[in-house]
């Protein structure tokens, strides 16, 4: 073989084996250094991330050192810090660009404050921050809500809705009067071109000519009967409801009618009963409800209040009952019997309203103490007593002279005059509400008192029965 072949065969062996033997010590170098980018994609494997423009990682070189790690510390274990994006680096950041780092970002100019009003550098934005000097441009650039202050000029008010009227709660100080502005502060709707001084008033719920009226045409407030009412419902006042002339109905129906000539309840009848006047029959109005307690202490007639729900009073034994039109009781101390509107209450104040105590009462015992020589069946005081009861107090009726004596059966037919007048049979006792026709506008209910005699003559409690007649009642 020539030499020369033989020198270029071994120089190409002696090339192969240096570069299989760079092969085999090569060691590819490791990233420590930062290189930009704009997305997390630019940066590849490995852990790494854009953060502020560069690519690095959370906790390894290189290090973003700015990040805001999950659970929202820092690398350090500080707390991260809101900065705001300044872009005419006025050193006033916008409040809509709000950047929470850890440290200030490089990629963009920052401060960590959000007073700017304007940080558009290409719209002039280094003129517009707190507290810098007004152009007279028709803006404000001191960022405090007011246009063009501080320079010579007049005071206008908007006018939004270019009526030639300006809103009194929208005012500046302007070196000359800006588009949607007047020089007026007259306007009293100031969204509305159609409402100003001067304008035509029309039924529509607003006050057009701004005078402070709405709807002052002369039509408005006339009497006028409501269609399809009846009674205190028909009378009403005309209005403009949504533009139109309507008769706006002044009451709505009371729950019940009183005694004042008018129909309360638009029903179409007037002082109708039991509202007014109260039941003819105790016993035979559905809306009547009757009950009686045995109470634990002997009144002998006085008291200082109805007696149903008085609690200062416990109830004794045995307990009175009421079966059908019968009250039955027996044993000392003070009974009583009531009839009450359930729901509501009646009014009592109509002219020659009588209260019909229609009962006979039939004791079974007493004493021989009685002075007409009879049996003492009853307590000495006079009884029974009437008790009307009311939202607005009491009316204790007595009738001097007890209807209870020492017969055992005793029919009481009387009819008490409400009120009781002036040296009648029946009178208002004492502890009585005065305001007796307060009282008697509202009775809720009626109440019938009685107190036999302690013992009988035999050792046995005194039982009475009481069977109220079917006119008992408020004919």
């Amino acid at each position: 073989m020539p030499s020369t072949d033989r020198l270029v065969r071994l120089s190409l062996l002696a090339l192969g084996a240096c570069v299989a033997l760079a092969i085999a010590c090569y060691e590819v170098p490791e990233v420590r250094g930062y290189y930009s980018c704009l997305e997390d994609a630019e940066c590849g494997d490995g852990g790494f991330v854009c953060d502020d423009g560069v690519c690095c990682r959370e906790r390894e070189d290189p290090l973003c050192i700015g990040r805001v790690l999950d659970g929202g510390t820092c690398l350090d274990g500080g707390t991260p810090t809101t900065f705001f994006e300044d872009l005419d680096e006025d050193g006033f950041g916008n409040l809509t660009r709000p950047l929470y780092r850890c440290s200030p970002p490089l990629s963009v100019p920052t401060v960590t404050n959000s007073d700017d009003c304007n940080d558009n550098p290409v719209a002039g934005g280094r003129l517009f921050f707190p507290d810098a000097p007004e152009q007279c441009d028709g803006l404000d650039n001191s960022c405090d809500g007011v246009i063009d202050e501080g320079l010579d000029g007049g005071l206008y008010y908007r006018d939004q809705d270019n009526d030639g009227f300006g809103d009194p709660k929208q005012q500046g100080t302007f070196c000359q009067k800006p588009v949607g502005w007047a020089d007026n502060a007259q306007d009293c709707l100031a969204n509305n071109g159609a409402v100003h001084p001067g304008a035509l008033e029309v039924c529509n719920g607003l006050d057009d000519d701004c005078n402070l009226q709405t709807d002052d045409i002369p039509e408005l407030n006339q009497p006028c009967a409501v269609p399809g009412r009846l009674g205190v419902c028909a009378e009403g006042r005309r209005a403009c409801v949504s533009g139109k002339d309507t008769c706006r109905q002044l009451v709505n129906p009371a729950p019940s009618d009183t005694c004042n000539a008018k129909d309360d309840d638009c029903d179409g009848t007037t002082d109708e009963r039991p509202d007014c006047g109260g039941p003819t029959r105790f016993f035979a109005d559905p809306s009547v409800v009757v009950g009686a307690r045995h109470l634990n202490s002997a009144l002998n007639g006085v008291v200082g209040g109805c007696l149903k729900d008085n609690t200062a009073y416990a109830n004794a034994s045995p307990a009175d009952t009421v079966s059908g039109d019968v009250w039955s009781g027996s044993d000392q101390y003070s009974h009583v019997f009531w009839a009450e509107r359930d729901g509501g209450t009646w009014d009592l104040s109509r002219p020659q309203t009588t209260l019909k105590l229609w009962v006979t009462f039939t004791s079974s015992g007493g004493t021989f103490s009685n002075p007409d020589g009879g049996l003492n069946r009853w307590a000495s005081h006079n009884q029974p007593v009437v008790l009307l009861c009311g939202p607005g107090g009491f009316l204790r009726l007595v009738r001097p002279g007890s209807l209870l004596t020492s017969a055992g059966t005793v029919n009481i037919t009387e009819g008490i005059p409400l009120p009781p007048p002036d040296g009648g049979a029946w009178v208002i006792g004492a502890n009585s509400t005065s305001d007796v026709q307060g009282v008697l506008r509202q009775v809720k209910r009626v109440e019938v008192l009685v107190q036999p005699a302690a013992t009988s003559t035999t050792g046995t409690p005194v039982g009475f029965r009481a069977d109220f007649h079917p006119d008992f009642g408020l004919p």
